[in-house]
């Protein structure tokens, strides 16, 4: 590693528009060949951990950059990997703007391959950091005791849906009427392919209060189009419905052994806060903290919020900083 490799980023905007230097890029070839894109980051100090970052819906890995800047500068070892489908992993829909879902039992097996790889190439057990989707995947493996996540910090978790404009009921009945009329490859209602962020709309002010950390993801997508996804179809809306009645079982959350902490913002415009209130209350070693005011992308919130929420992360991991 060169010595200019470990000097922090220290500029801002940098560190939410670059990677952090000295990592590794794979595309890793899962059980059926399918490749996914992956980002591996060893750490630098021995006294951290090596966390996992899974990442939500339609994200990829460099909307994370400013928090991947922070954990590396800290010492910790990092991997982050974009979900089959999306991101710079090969895609899944009938076209590469249709945000399909393979199914959500094929991605669990991803994420148990994925897990198992950051343990080998970690060295042991790992901590995971999961936003939204991923939060959602990371409790159903917790649930199943797949193993190799030692503590956990789900933000925003996907434990029900707001479904806007139809809401979850409805959105779920026409769901499950467009699959078997064999209209789930198609969009959902209102969806279509990607379009670039506007600052102030209502979409800026669902995910983050900053203007500044919401442009950064149309900024990547302009230097990387094949980033950009579109809208959710039937066939994941239909999946993903079935994937929260599974994770909210009898027993379910009920069988999570490993201490988790949910951050939640307080009203959540894309997911259903009180049903991760519920959820968590379930689980023996399950935690809550909320943040009133704040948007759905907790760690692309403004200051002071952004970093409290990361501190607060850190701490739950022993890591603080």
């Amino acid at each position: 590693m060169r010595a200019m490799d470990v000097v922090p980023e220290t500029d801002p905007w940098m560190r939410r528009r670059s990677l952090p230097a000295g990592g590794e890029r794979l595309f890793l070839p899962l059980r059926d060949g399918w490749p996914v894109r992956l980002e591996h980051w060893p750490r630098r100090n021995p006294e951290r951990g090596h966390m996992l970052m899974v990442t939500g819906r339609a994200d990829f890995v460099e909307k994370y950059a400013e928090t991947l800047h922070d954990l590396v500068d800290a010492g910790w070892g990092v991997t982050i990997f974009d979900w089959r489908g999306q991101g710079l992993s090969r895609r899944v829909g009938k076209t590469p703007m249709h945000g399909a879902s393979p199914g959500f039992d094929v991605w669990l097996d991803d994420l148990a391959e994925l897990v198992a790889w950051t343990v080998e190439r970690s060295g042991g057990p790992v901590v995971a950091a999961a936003h939204s989707m991923g939060g959602h995947m990371v409790l159903r493996h917790l649930a199943a005791a797949r193993g190799g996540i030692a503590r956990a910090v789900v933000l925003a978790p996907m434990l029900g849906l707001s479904a806007s404009p139809l809401g979850p009921g409805l959105a779920r009945w026409l769901a499950a009427r467009m699959v078997k009329w064999r209209r789930g490859s198609d969009f959902v209602l209102g969806g279509g392919p990607y379009e670039p962020g506007v600052a102030g709309s209502k979409r800026q002010l669902l995910l983050t209060s900053d203007a500044e950390r919401y442009s950064d993801e149309s900024w990547w997508i302009g230097q990387y189009p094949a980033l950009a996804l579109g809208s959710v179809t039937w066939g994941w809306l239909h999946d993903a419905f079935a994937s929260i009645d599974a994770l909210n079982a009898r027993g379910v959350p009920e069988a999570i052994s490993v201490p988790v902490l949910a951050l939640i913002p307080e009203k959540d415009g894309l997911v259903d806060s009180t049903a991760t209130r519920s959820f968590v209350a379930r689980i023996p070693g399950g935690e809550t903290v909320e943040y009133p005011q704040a948007g759905h992308e907790l760690l692309r919130e403004a200051e002071p919020l952004r970093g409290t929420v990361l501190a607060r992360m850190l701490a739950f991991f022993g890591g603080q900083t």
